[in-house]
């Protein structure tokens, strides 16, 4: 896969698979009030996206192609 290719799955697949998380985790609560619910999702989407985003970079730019 080239590297234009990488980054965008990237810049696509993480805050994806954060929103996925958020979603499994809130599920559970989905009966509940509305604004736990958008506290839990929007921490756990944030997190997701500021801790994979520089990590999946990272990982992309060392790699020797």
């Amino acid at each position: 896969m080239n590297r234009p290719l990488k980054l965008v799955a990237t810049a696509l697949g993480v805050p994806a698979l954060s929103t996925l998380a958020a979603a499994l985790v809130c599920w559970p609560i989905h009966d509940g009030p509305l604004g736990p619910q958008l506290l839990i999702f929007g921490l756990i989407l944030a997190a997701g996206i500021s801790a994979g985003l520089p990590a999946c970079f990272t990982w992309i730019s060392s790699e020797k192609n």
